[in-house]
């Protein structure tokens, strides 16, 4: 999910909306979700996209008592200052309401998915099996290099290593699910730092490559642990910055309704 100028983005628990007509990714990470305006357009679009009925946003769902934990640790690390006020300033205003508000450690969880994907990501695993054919016979294609590139070397790795990825990510996905029992949902920095202009990473590679990953860093997590999660724009920073709430495996409904709470509060 993304907040960009006063967006919403949510992205849903895998397979609940059809990925038929989609270009595809990664079939097992691949996930399609709104960008609207607010949560209830969000949750118009999702609802209709997954042939559901909408969740009952207009019922109050009071946060006193909601159970919100803090994965601090990697996930926070290298956020911009403006970023992390933000943040902090909107989690005061949701503990005033109410909340209970607790770190909760997901560290190990995080190293060992990191372990399990060192020598190449699902997502870049899959996409070189979407893109197979241009890749083998270098034909010239439209494509960034700094895409190329992964999907090529992702194609060199052997099939037992997939299947080795796939059943390890299966494990861990289970293990956060367990892990996030004690809490409603998971809160942190959509992304630890704003978005930087093109110019400024043109020129410098090892810059774009350390942004790049801090870009991706906070986001992926719900795709490689098969969460949702939707992210809410945070109020008084120069450049857009989001609040991302992270939930269980199928608890989008629940997400839902506590996000639409968050925005009003947060006006």
């Amino acid at each position: 999910p993304a907040s960009l100028n006063g967006v919403v983005g949510f992205k849903p628990t895998a397979r609940r909306v059809p990925l038929a007509g989609a270009y595809p990714l990664s079939a097992t990470l691949d996930s399609i979700g709104p960008l609207a305006l607010s949560v209830a357009a969000c949750a118009v679009a999702d609802a209709a996209m997954a042939g559901e009925e909408m969740p009952p946003l207009h019922l109050p769902l009071p946060l006193a008592g909601l159970r919100i934990g803090i994965p601090r640790g990697v996930l926070f690390d290298d956020t911009e200052s403006e970023v992390a006020t933000a943040f902090d300033r909107c989690l005061g205003k949701v503990e005033q309401a109410g909340a209970r508000i607790a770190d909760l450690s997901v560290e190990d969880l995080l190293a060992d998915m990191r372990a399990a994907t060192r020598r190449a990501t699902i997502a870049s695993m899959e996409g070189a099996e979407v893109h197979a054919d241009w890749l083998t016979t270098g034909a010239s294609v439209p494509v960034d290099p700094h895409v190329s590139g992964p999907l090529s070397r992702a194609l060199a790795i052997p099939a037992s290593v997939y299947i080795r990825t796939l059943r390890r990510r299966s494990a861990l996905a289970a293990a956060m699910d367990e892990r996030l029992a004690s809490v409603d949902v998971l809160a942190l920095p959509t992304t630890p730092v704003t978005a930087p202009t093109i110019a400024s990473m043109a020129s410098d590679v090892a810059l774009r490559d350390r942004t790049e990953g801090l870009l991706l860093r906070n986001t992926q997590v719900a795709n490689q642990f098969d969460l949702c999660a939707i992210s809410l724009p945070m109020p008084g920073t120069a450049r857009p910055a989001g609040l991302m709430l992270v939930a269980r495996n199928g608890q989008d409904r629940h997400l839902l309704r506590i996000a639409a709470e968050v925005e009003r509060l947060l006006g």
